[in-house]
C-alpha cells in the first residue's frame, strides 16, 4: 500500500485537473483483474455456465450519510486509462449522490 500511495500523491502533484483517490486506482486495478480473469465470469443459469460478455466493475457510493448504498457501474473500464476511470465513475457517484441515478431511483 506505501507504493500505491506514493503513486497516488505523484499523479496528484503532476497535475490539477482530477484528484485521484485509492479508491480510483484499485478499481482500475480491479477492473484489470477481471479483464484476465474474464473466462471465469459469468452466471450459472439452468445447471450451464454462461460467459459474460462484458466485464464490469461496481463500487457502492452512501447516500444520505450511509442511510443507502448505490450501486455504480462502470463496464470494460480495462479499456480505459486510470484518468478516464477516474472521470466516469465520479460522474457516475455524483448522480447518485444528487439522486440522479435512474436505475436506483
Amino acid at each position: 500500500m506505501t507504493k500505491a500511495i506514493e503513486y497516488i500523491k505523484e499523479l496528484n502533484a503532476e497535475q490539477t485537473e482530477i484528484h485521484y483517490t485509492l479508491s480510483h486506482l484499485l478499481g482500475h486495478a480491479l477492473a484489470w483483474g477481471g479483464y484476465k480473469m474474464r473466462r471465469d465470469i459469468g452466471r450459472i443459469s439452468w445447471g450451464f455456465f454462461r460467459h459474460q460478455k462484458r466485464v464490469g466493475i461496481t463500487c457502492l457510493v452512501e447516500v444520505d450519510g450511509g442511510k443507502d448504498l448505490v450501486p455504480c457501474t462502470l463496464y470494460n473500464a480495462h479499456e480505459m486509462s486510470l484518468k478516464d476511470f477516474a472521470i466516469e465513475i465520479n460522474k457516475k457517484i455524483a448522480r447518485a449522490k444528487a439522486k440522479k441515478d435512474a436505475v436506483h431511483n
